[in-house]
């Protein structure tokens, strides 16, 4: 049974995932996905990490080919779901997002589907593409109801279109017959103004306070300084209730309209949701594989170990790094890593300066693990894995942090204990400043005692520490490797590369003379110090130039050999060439020989004809001309056999294997014809060539196949499987459609798909009967709804 990943409550913070996380919702679309991004945690189920990394492979494939391809348009209408559900009315403006939302759905599964080849180059992605529900009848109530700007359209319903036809018709003749009393010569007498205000929800007009009496009507407001009174006149009260009723019954139906669309949404919650997930799942593959983009990352070799192990090595897990980088440090400044451990020991013990990187190398190696096992790609270089890790434990001190500060003592024994409690042989250990700040004494005694609990639990880990203590402790521990972050002595400033197998120097005393600390300060400081620990620090520094002059002679011996490897190559291209030119030259000097003689010959021909036709007997120079143009013929077919490379006809049999350089062409020879000429088969080829090009080739001969073709011609140009004829004239698509299919033919596709667009049918007519009983047609058919339906005709040509 696979084991839960264990993690402690703020290990995804000490590491910083939780900051990978915010990059990788930043590359989100969907605002689901990105929640789910936040969201997002390690497995320690290798089948389930490998299916997570399988995902983001996909993703990665897919947009290096499609680069546009997203999910655009989705809306989280999670919020809209739930207050349907429990019986709340939505909203006109709730239901365009619904709208838009399913449109959105399903235009990801029209552009998905309509992929070369989708169910076997994306098959995991395709799972979710095909969990996306047909809500094609929803889709319609909502597009039918409610418009671009959340309007609800006069096509909800027969009864709102009616209302609304009466109701402007109700309108304007209101408006009409206020117009008409504006202009009475009673009224204008008695108006403030000549409009048409509204009231109440009424439309008023406006009449002066002491011509109140020259209009009868119902008074619904008054100015502020009381000379205005806004007067409904008698003469439209009717007109008014009219049009305020069919407002009544216009805002009735459409409430009607929104309840029965909101138990239309409630009841297709569930689809609706399974919508929304599958398209927060594709794209939060998508964003993974932005992600790997922007980080330059890899995907990671899941590495599962069996079979014996080295002695010091871990039986089960595996960590290569090649080239590592923090994925939160600026790319063109971090200096990469290599880490390995498990191979030969199982805890790698970092020593030196501060600040010099061992806590980035640290985390480094717990973040990318921690990556990998979500699915995501790492920033490392091609061949880098892990295994999957059931826990991680960590306690990072980390003094540079950019979020946390010095722990106490107290709080890094706290979590050790817990890390020595939990941890087991599956688990990934890592720990910096082992024991710090405490006694010395103590604390390298503690940390040995530690490191010696952990090679007890069979762990893998990194420790980081300043004690010098713990540097013989690792070179005479089997399962211990020492490793150390170079410092510059030049510069005083840290490297940040990583070193395994050396240990970290103390620069202490050499750093204080370069900044002119008194020599007899340092002289005295270097009495105090135990001689037997200076003997050692002095055998390390050799240990560390012995390595580095090993190191520079290793790059230089392999940059000599990449340069000899460079020139061997290039003086091969070069002999290649050269021989080719000859051979060129060769064939085209007797090439023009022939033509030269052919002409030659057929001007004896006509001068024979001629002699014949007048009866009269050939000139001796004719015949004289003849045997000298024989004889040239003669020399020139020698001189070419004598100039042939000694592999030629003498060497040559038919079941050898043979090149063409010429052409980059390989294969069996089959037949020689009359010793000039020779037929190669290749592939289901047979070429014609003459023996003079060919060379004769090592290896076995390959079988030859069951049906083939002769030919004295190259292969075939590469033909795309699909040919687009929407927008051509009829007779320019059948010449254009004719030359197309003897290409396909020729280049030996099974099928091929022909784009002629639906429009009127004309063009769709004209393709298919021109397929009709073409010699080179088995069948055609029209393809699938998801291909292109009649758009696209799907054409299967003859073996």
């Amino acid at each position: 049974m696979e084991k839960a990943f264990t993690v402690a409550s703020d290990l995804l913070r000490i590491l910083e995932f939780d900051r990978v996380r915010q990059l990788l919702a930043q590359r989100c679309q969907f605002s689901l996905a990105a929640e789910r991004a936040c969201e997002l945690g390690p497995t320690g189920d290798p089948e389930q990490v490998a299916y997570l990394l399988a995902v983001t492979r996909e993703a990665v494939a897919l947009l290096t080919e499609h680069p546009r391809f997203s999910v655009g348009g989705m809306r989280d209408i999670r919020p809209i779901l739930e207050r349907a559900t429990h019986g709340y009315l939505l909203g006109p403006a709730e239901l365009r997002e619904t709208l838009d939302t399913v449109q959105a759905a399903r235009a990801l599964a029209r552009s998905f589907l309509s992929l070369p080849a989708w169910a076997d180059r994306f098959p995991r992605l395709a799972e979710f593409i095909l969990a996306i529900p047909q809500l094609s009848q929803l889709e319609a109530d909502l597009l039918r109801t409610v418009g671009p700007r959340g309007e609800i359209l006069d096509t909800a319903s027969d009864r709102l279109a009616e209302i609304r036809r009466e109701l402007k018709q109700a309108h304007d003749r209101l408006l009409d017959r206020l117009r008409r009393l504006l202009g009475s010569s009673g009224v204008a007498q008695a108006i403030q103004d000549p409009i048409i205000t509204m009231r109440e929800g009424r439309y008023v007009i406006p009449v002066r306070a002491d011509r109140r009496n020259l209009v009868a009507g119902v008074t619904h407001d008054v100015s502020a300084s009381g000379q205005t009174l806004f007067v409904e006149p008698l003469e439209v009260v009717e007109l008014n209730n009219r049009w305020r009723e069919l407002q009544r019954a216009e805002e009735h139906e459409i409430e009607r309209i929104l309840r029965v669309l909101t138990d239309d949404i409630a009841a297709a919650a569930d689809e609706l949701s399974l919508a929304l997930d599958a398209a927060a799942a594709v794209d939060l593959a998508l964003a993974k594989a932005r992600l790997a983009f922007d980080q330059r990352a890899v995907e990671p070799e899941i590495i599962t170990v069996r079979g014996t192990t080295a002695e010091g090595g871990h039986p089960r897990h595996r960590v290569r790094l090649r080239q590592a980088r923090h994925p939160l440090l600026d790319p063109a400044t971090v200096v990469p890593i290599d880490v390995s451990l498990g191979e030969s020991y199982r805890i790698l013990v970092i020593t030196g300066p501060n600040t010099g990187g061992k806590t980035v190398a640290l985390k480094t190696v717990g973040l990318l693990a921690l990556m990998a096992q979500s699915g995501l790609f790492i920033p490392a270089a091609e061949g880098s894995g892990l295994s999957v890790f059931p826990a991680i434990f960590a306690d990072i001190g980390d003094e540079q942090s950019i979020e946390q500060s010095l722990s106490t003592f107290s709080s890094h024994m706290t979590r050790i204990v817990a890390t020595l409690r939990g941890a087991d042989a599956d688990s990934l250990v890592l720990l910096d400043e082992l024991a710090a700040g405490t006694d010395p004494q103590e604390g390298a005694a503690l940390a040995r005692a530690i490191l010696s609990r952990l090679l007890e639990l069979g762990v893998l880990g990194v420790v980081t520490t300043h004690y010098p203590e713990l540097k013989a402790f690792a070179y005479t521990t089997p399962g211990l490797e020492n490793a150390s972050v170079e410092f510059d002595l030049r510069t005083l400033t840290p490297t940040y590369r990583l070193v395994t197998g050396v240990p970290g120097q103390s620069n202490a005393l050499v750093i204080a003379r370069r900044l002119g600390l008194d020599e007899a300060v340092i002289d005295v400081a270097r009495q105090y110090l135990d001689p037997a620990a200076e003997r050692i620090e002095g055998l390390l520094a050799e240990i560390r130039r012995r390595r580095e002059t090993a190191e520079k002679q290793l790059e230089e011996a392999q940059r000599i050999r990449a340069e000899a490897d460079a020139l061997r190559r290039r003086a091969e291209e070069l002999l290649r060439e050269a021989e080719m030119e000859r051979s060129r030259a060769r064939e085209e000097a007797l090439a023009e020989l022939e033509v030269e003689l052919a002409e030659a010959r057929e001007v004896l021909r006509s001068l024979r004809r001629q002699a014949a036709r007048e009866e009269r007997p050939q000139p001796a120079a004719v015949e004289e001309a003849a045997r000298a143009l024989e004889a040239a013929r003669r020399s020139a077919r020698a001189a070419a056999r004598r100039r042939r490379p000694a592999t030629q006809p003498d060497h040559l049999q038919v079941g050898d294997q043979v090149e063409v350089p010429s052409l980059g062409l390989r294969g069996e020879l089959v037949a020689l014809h009359d010793g000039d000429e020779a037929e190669i088969q290749v592939g289901a080829f047979r070429v014609r060539q003459p023996l003079s090009v060919l060379r004769k080739v090592a290896g076995a001969p390959e079988p030859r196949p069951t049906r083939s073709v002769t030919i004295a011609a190259p292969p075939p140009p590469r033909v795309e499987p699909e040919l687009h004829l929407r927008g051509m004239r009829a007779a320019d698509a059948i010449q254009r459609l004719e030359r197309y299919l003897d290409d396909a033919a020729r280049a030996g596709l099974p099928w091929v798909r022909i784009v002629h667009g639906k429009g009127t049918g004309t063009l769709r007519s004209v393709v298919h009967e021109t397929l009709r009983g073409h010699p080179l047609i088995d069948r055609f058919e029209l393809a699938g709804l998801g291909e292109g339906g009649e758009g696209v005709t799907v054409v299967f040509l003859k073996e």
